[in-house]
């Protein structure tokens, strides 16, 4: 996390009937679980649907089509005790490949850490995040 910056980032909605797609995340300091939607940060000089397209092709080798922006929110949070200021691009998507909706869990490609994606059922207890995303997601 970048200390003392906003930081752009496109992510995307995607179903499977009643369940998204997203990471999970832990706050070892607050002891609490949520989910996050999959996409990533916006590089200087690309639109935030570049930057969702490639964070896609980056993390899982997969491309989006039908893909709609539902809207813009600002995010301020604090993560692991340090705050947190996004603004977040949340677009709905689809992925192009049928076959990306069979598995339950997809290992990112491209992450530092050991990190999954998963199909998760969505209720008004599911902490996704960013934040707002609860109400863009329905």
């Amino acid at each position: 996390m970048l200390k003392n910056r906003i930081r752009p980032i496109a992510v995307a909605v995607i179903k499977k009937g009643d369940k998204i797609f997203v990471g999970d995340g832990y706050d070892e300091i607050k002891k609490e679980k949520f989910y996050r939607l999959m996409g990533g940060g916006i590089k200087f000089r690309e639109t935030a649907l570049q930057a969702l397209k490639r964070e896609f092709r980056e993390e899982f080798a997969a491309e989006l089509i039908n893909i709609k922006l539902l809207g813009i929110v600002e995010n301020l949070f604090v993560f692991e005790g340090e705050h947190g200021h996004e603004i977040a691009y949340i677009y709905a998507a689809d992925f192009k490949d049928p076959k990306m909706y069979e598995e339950k869990e997809y290992k990112v490609l491209d992450s530092r850490i050991n990190s999954y994606a998963q199909w998760i059922e969505h209720d008004s207890s599911t902490r996704i995040y960013p934040k707002i995303a609860g109400g863009l997601i329905n």
